[in-house]
């Protein structure tokens, strides 16, 4: 599957952490800059896109796991 760059970081940074919760305010400074911590905008969009892209159902996501109030996880299967 082929990923825009911000896509790309953006996963990168969940693999590498996988199974560990990153906040919010972690993954933008990783993958936007230090400057971009409170534009949660940004990295709900591109959440959204790779769960489109990986397929993802809604109910029951499998890989990309949103933890309410705190950020997101990337899970192996």
């Amino acid at each position: 599957m082929r990923l825009p760059p911000t896509e790309h970081r953006l996963l990168a940074v969940l693999v590498v952490n996988a199974s560990k919760v990153r906040t919010t305010p972690e993954l933008l400074r990783m993958v936007w800059g230090p400057n971009q911590a409170d534009n949660t905008h940004y990295l709900r969009i591109y959440i959204g896109r790779l769960k489109h892209k990986l397929k993802e159902n809604p109910a029951q996501p499998q890989y990309l796991i949103t933890e309410t109030c705190v950020g997101y996880r990337f899970e192996l299967p």
